[in-house]
């Protein structure tokens, strides 16, 4: 048995679907699968009942999971303790960064900051449809550079530490030939009855999307999904559907942009678990994105010393 086998069984109990496991884990549904067989025959025994598109935890399976969580949260703590003992070794930041990074130009100047501290090693997970405040809570992450609209629960969660990097209206985004993309300002109730383009589910852009249509009760004829951003703007070009984004996105993805009304605003935030902004590289990769911003330290929200 190998804690990695061990983790692989909880997050399949937890979202009860191999594929979705995978996606939080960050691997590949194969290794999941076979990780969980092998360690199923080692124990002689099945932790989980299977169907074609779930999963339930057998009696076994239940025991198992329960009697496993506290030697996973030993082994998290043990891992950190390690990492903070040692000075020489090779720290690292698992970084999510949503979209909303490369359209307002922030990408290079993180990289320079990578160039001037070689001493960290860094790891990008970059695809729209992550759910990275389910990664950030599971240490799958170390923070992320992703967007928060003003409803999002996670905002008032004293779990987190958020320090909002730029505010941005939103917009309806359109192929440059749709006729609306002339208007000057856009209703959401005039989206009524459209073909909508989203991110996949549980991803911040796909949230937004929902409280947006729960709160304006506006309902879409369909709705296309994608775990690709490009090809989400993709279809817009194409004229196959409108999308909610920021302006920023009307000229790095060469599509339209109106602005919604009423005025809504959605903010590019550094997101990470207030536990870990002890860590130097953490605090010092925030002020290096403000700065990017050209916006001081003491600016950020719930704001820490340093």
């Amino acid at each position: 048995m190998t804690i990695q086998q061990v983790l692989y069984v909880l997050e399949a109990a937890s979202c009860r679907n191999i594929s979705q496991a995978a996606e939080r884990l960050f691997v590949s549904q194969s290794a999941v699968s076979q990780q969980i067989a092998r360690l199923e025959r080692e124990l002689g025994r099945s932790l989980f009942v299977r169907s074609l598109h779930r999963l339930e935890l057998t009696e076994e399976g239940e025991r198992f999971c329960r009697e496993a969580r506290p030697v996973v949260d030993a082994w998290q703590t043990l891992c950190s303790s390690v990492r903070a003992d040692n000075p020489a070794a090779k720290k690292q930041l698992r970084v999510g960064i949503g979209p909303r990074v490369y359209s307002n130009g922030l990408f290079q100047g993180i990289l320079r900051f990578f160039d001037a501290h070689p001493e960290i090693e860094a790891s990008f997970i970059t695809e729209s449809s992550r759910d990275y405040p389910y990664a950030l809570r599971r240490q799958n992450i170390d923070l992320a550079l992703d967007v928060l609209s003003p409803e999002e629960p996670l905002s008032g969660d004293e779990d987190f530490y958020i320090c909002e990097l730029i505010r941005e209206r939103q917009c309806v985004l359109t192929s440059p030939e749709d006729p609306r993309a002339a208007l000057p300002e856009i209703s959401i109730s005039e989206l009524q009855g459209a073909t909508m383009i989203s991110a996949l589910e549980y991803s911040s852009e796909d949230r937004m999307l929902k409280e947006t249509c729960r709160k304006y009760h506006v309902s879409f004829e369909r709705v296309y999904r994608s775990d690709s951003i490009n090809m989400v703007m993709s279809l817009v070009r194409d004229g196959r559907g409108v999308v909610l984004g920021p302006h920023s996105f009307a000229d790095y993805y060469h599509v339209a942009a109106i602005p919604l009304t009423p005025q809504t605003e959605a903010s590019l935030s550094f997101i990470c678990l207030r536990k870990l902004m002890h860590r130097r590289e953490l605090q010092e990769f925030r002020n290096h994105l403000l700065a990017l911003c050209r916006k001081e330290p003491a600016e950020d929200r719930g704001a820490l010393q340093t």
